[in-house]
Formats: structure tokens, sequence, C-alpha cells
């Protein structure tokens, strides 16, 4: 059914002076739009869109995604604009009667500056979190370029002092053989972290923290804390796995610093599996101390921070939460033990 201007006249006003974009549905066609939705969409007029299918323009996304906001939760979908591009948005949806007959009032709030800005964060994250990887690197490799070096400056001295020995040399050469091997491998093990890989991919999900593990270990063994792993058979699950990653290490090196701030004599870091029909679970607790009572639920929120005096960038967890909840579909929990705290992230098959 077209409806009029006039049948719309007392609502109009009301509609084009709201910030989002707002549809009114009678029975899955569009009767009436105002001019934010417009605009947003990149048409003329109305007339372009009215008695049109809504869905030709707002698109459901294959699996129902919703944000909660003020404890308000609003769904995620993809609009469709005049030229084709594809607009991230969130919708809610409400019944409105006018003038005995009864609408579905569909009001839209365009997502892409919000997105760009989420993309902006993760990236600002990852770049600090690959500052913490080289800074292992470093660490990993300064004991075997000694070694190097050493191996090196002994050689050079025989030969200066004209006591060459082959024997020897050979000795030493193998030595820089499985050092140069040893750093190689280090390289290996960091080198997918550092790839822009935004594909899903099968994998282990305990392989995959074990592969964490062995990245942060050295800075572990440093400070004496114990790590112990849940040994567990576990189905592949299909997820991002660089960015999994990137939220185990990020929990494991916070783990390590509350352990270190809080001189803990006999610090552990234990990490367990579980697995249901529907998820894989795995738990990173520590016996740090726990999260302040006042603080814990603040945890998540972006640009708080625990460690002023650290250079925190209070980004950490936030991306944290992004990653397991908006690209893995998952859930990401806290909570205190008697002895610190329990980071729980849940994901789903």
């Amino acid at each position: 059914m077209i409806y009029d201007e006039m049948f719309f006249e007392e609502i109009n006003t009301v509609l084009n002076a709201t910030i989002e974009g707002v549809l009114l549905i009678d029975n899955g066609f569009i009767a009436n739009v105002n001019d934010p939705f417009i605009k947003s969409l990149g048409y003329k007029s109305k007339d372009d869109l009215i008695g049109n299918l809504a869905t030709g323009c707002l698109m459901p996304s294959s699996a129902e995604k919703y944000i909660e906001f003020n404890k308000t939760k609003f769904q995620e979908v993809i609009l469709l604009s005049k030229d084709g591009e594809l607009i991230p948005a969130i919708i809610k949806i409400t019944d409105i009667t006018l003038k005995s007959k009864l609408f579905k009032m569909v009001s839209v709030l365009d997502l892409t500056e919000l997105k760009e800005k989420e993309t902006l964060l993760l990236k600002q994250s990852r770049m600090a979190a690959m500052g913490e990887m080289i800074s292992m690197i470093a660490h990993q490799w300064r004991q075997p370029l000694a070694a190097i070096s050493s191996a090196t400056a002994s050689m050079k001295l025989k030969i200066a002092m004209n006591k060459a020995d082959l024997k020897l040399f050979d000795k030493k050469i193998d030595e820089v053989g499985t050092y140069l091997q040893y750093m190689s491998k280090t390289i290996d093990d960091f080198r997918d972290f550092f790839k822009n890989d935004k594909r899903k991919c099968h994998f282990y999900l305990n392989e995959l923290v074990d592969l964490s593990i062995k990245m942060i270990l050295p800075a572990l063994q440093t400070h004496g804390i114990d790590v112990t792993i849940q040994k567990k058979e576990l189905s592949k699950i299909f997820l991002y796995e660089n960015e999994l990653v990137q939220v185990i290490l990020n929990i494991l090196n916070n783990a390590k610093d509350a352990l270190v701030d809080n001189k803990i004599s006999k610090p552990y870091i234990d990490i367990q599996f579980e697995e249901k029909e529907q998820c894989q679970i795995v738990t990173i607790s520590d016996n740090a101390g726990g999260i302040p009572d006042h603080i814990i639920n603040h945890i998540f929120e972006p640009y708080f921070s625990t460690k002023e005096n650290k250079n925190g960038t209070g980004l950490g967890l936030y991306m944290c939460k992004i990653i397991i909840e908006k690209h893995c579909n998952g859930q990401i929990l806290v909570n205190n033990t008697q002895e610190g705290c329990c980071f729980t992230i849940i994901l789903n098959n």
C-alpha cells in the first residue's frame, strides 16, 4: 500500500529531527522514511525507497548479532546504499500506531565511524603487542648472541696467536650453528603473529595456548613463574588464530606483571581446558592476589588501566573483549579466586 504524504504529516517533523535513520514498515514494505536515512544511503528522495521491500536495503546478518548499550540490546545489520556500499549499523524495532494503523518503526544508527575507530584501536593494541613480541625476541636472542660472540672471539684469538686448532674450530662452528638454529626457530615461533592475517582457520586451542606460552616463557622463567597446562584432547575450532594468540598473550603478560609487582614468593599460572557440545573453554588463573573489588567490573573498559606508572594504554583487555565477543562470537569473563584472579574465555563452536 502506498501512503500519501498527508498520512504521515504529523510525524514527519519528528522523524526528520532525529539523528538516526527511521523507517516505517507495513507488512515488510517501506511505508515512510526520514531524511537522515535517505542521506545515509545516498538516495535523493524518499520516493526511491517507499514501496520497496525493507530487506532490499536493510539486511540482517546470517547469524544474529547484538550490541548491548545501557542494558538495552540492539541488533547488528548491514545497510545497502544506493551505490551498493555495505554499511554497518544497529537497529531497534518498535510497534507504532498511526491513525489506527499498526506499523513497525525501525530506528537505524550508522556504525561506520564507530567501526573505523574500533579498527584503529585494534591496530593500536596490536602494535603495542608487537612491541612486546620484539622485546621477547631480543630477550631470547641475548644468550645465543653472547655465546656466538664468545665462540668467534675465541677462534679469532687462537688465529692471532698462531694456535689454530681445527678440532676446536669445528666444535665452535657446530656450536654457532646450533645457536643460529635456535634463533631461527624463535623467529618461526613469532613469525605468524606478525602477519596481518584476518582469515579464519582450523586449529587446536591447546596447541595455540602452548605456542603462546612458548613465546613468553623466557620472561616467565626470568621471574621464576611456574606454568602448568592441563593436557587434554580437544577438537579443532575455526576462528581467527592470530587474534586469539594476542588475547592469550595479553592475559599472560598481565598475570606476569601482577605476580612480579606483588612479589609473590611462589608465583604460578594455571591453564585449564574444557570442551562442551557447543563451545570450548580455557581458564587462566594465577596466585597474584586478585583484582581489587572496586575496579574488577571496569577492567574491560577502554582506556582503563591499572598500570599508570608503567605506561599502560588501557586498551589491552578492552581489545581482548572486542576480539573474543565480536570476532570470535564468544565471551571473556573474570573473577577473583582465593589466591588470585581467573580469566575465562568461552569460544563457541
